[in-house]
Formats: C-alpha cells, sequence, structure tokens
C-alpha cells in the first residue's frame, strides 16, 4: 500500500541523514537542519517551527534523524549487539519521550492558544520504504526522545533500563510535538549513529 505523500522532507544537517533523506523521498523539498535547529529553546522561535507552520494541516512531512542503539540491542539478521545489520535504517512508529522539557515549553506570544497537542498516530510507517537505497527496518520501532543522546542522564538511563525501547534520539521528540502542534504527520526515519558508544 503506498504510503502518505511528502512534500518537505527535514533532515539532520548530516551527511548521513541527507544522503537518506534524498533516497527515500526523492521528489520532494528538502531542508538540512542543525541539531539546535531540531531542537527549538522557545516556542514559534526558529527554523522548525517556520518550516512546520507553512504547511497545510493533515500534510505528511519526512523527517531524517541520527539515533543511537542502546549496547545490547541487536535489530536485523546477523547484527552485533549495538547496531542494525548494514544499511539498515529504523522506521519510527511511536516514541516515548524522557526529556523534562519540550519546544512547547517557555513565553508563548499573546493570543496564540497555549495547549499540547495529541501525538497519537502522528508517525506514518507507510511514508517510509526504501526505493533502491538502504533497507528500511519496517516493522517500525519506538524511539525515546533523550535530551543528548551522547550522554544521558541518570533518570533517562535508568528508564530505559526499565523499558524495553532500544532506541533513543536527541533530535525526533521536538520536531514531532511542533508537527502535532500544526496538526501534521510525519514520516519519521532515524539513521544510525556511527560513533556509537555502549554507556546506554
Amino acid at each position: 500500500m503506498p504510503g502518505p505523500a511528502v512534500s518537505l522532507v527535514l533532515t539532520a544537517d548530516e551527511q548521513a541523514a541527507r544522503r537518506v533523506g534524498r533516497e527515500l523521498f526523492p521528489g520532494a523539498e528538502h531542508h538540512h537542519l542543525t541539531r539546535q535547529e531540531l531542537r527549538p529553546a522557545a516556542p514559534f522561535e526558529g527554523r522548525l517551527f517556520t518550516l512546520l507552520g507553512g504547511r497545510p494541516a493533515g500534510s505528511c512531512v519526512g523527517l531524517v534523524v541520527p539515533v543511537s542503539l542502546r549496547g545490547d540491542a541487536v535489530l536485523g539478521g546477523g547484527a552485533a549487539p549495538g547496531s542494525l545489520a548494514p544499511g539498515s535504517l529504523v522506521a519510527v512508529a511511536d516514541h516515548l519521550n524522557l526529556e523534562l522539557r519540550g519546544p512547547l515549553t517557555g513565553r508563548w506570544p499573546s493570543g496564540l492558544p497555549r495547549s499540547f497537542p495529541p501525538l497519537d498516530h502522528i508517525y506514518q510507517l507507510a511514508g517510509v520504504r526504501a526505493r533502491g537505497g538502504a533497507r528500511v527496518y519496517s516493522s517500525g520501532v519506538v524511539v525515546a526522545g533523550v535530551a543528548d543522546a551522547g550522554r544521558l542522564t541518570p533518570f533517562e538511563a535508568g528508564a530505559l533500563r526499565e523499558t524495553d525501547v532500544f532506541v533513543v534520539s536527541d533530535s525526533l521528540v521536538p520536531s514531532a510535538i511542533v508537527a502535532a502542534y500544526y496538526g501534521l504527520t510525519l514520516a519519521a526515519c532515524g539513521v544510525p549513529r556511527t560513533d556509537d558508544n555502549d554507556e546506554l
């Protein structure tokens, strides 16, 4: 079954994410955002709000961000612990937010209703399909949103030890929350980092 039409793609401004974005969404408009731009410091400020706020409600946006794996995680046949099978990508089915703040935290401009958007069904797995490029782990995974994927807080590390969630990202959840605020959905894909550590 074909996935939703994706006309806008946001990718982390890293070489692997940019390449994957072009492979997965070849005909779309692409924007590369830094880690700071994917994690707005204040509500309604920065490129993430500008780009997503300009889309019609109901649109599906492509999102490609780096992810890290817990040290004991294995996805795909023949993969070593802490890795994916070579060339694999992670389609995002849902997220678990372990951060203590988000992109809608802080002072809002006057006149905008202050409400937190529902995140049910925001991820559109059917929109993440490789076309001759890297293999997508297409059954989808739950990704834990953390403040810094390279340095977990004690709370984040403890929460991960108590769950079956084995993929983390510090760029996914803020983007999902902003997209949901504007009534958008995401065809989101994680690109495994090659410099993961095993502290997770």
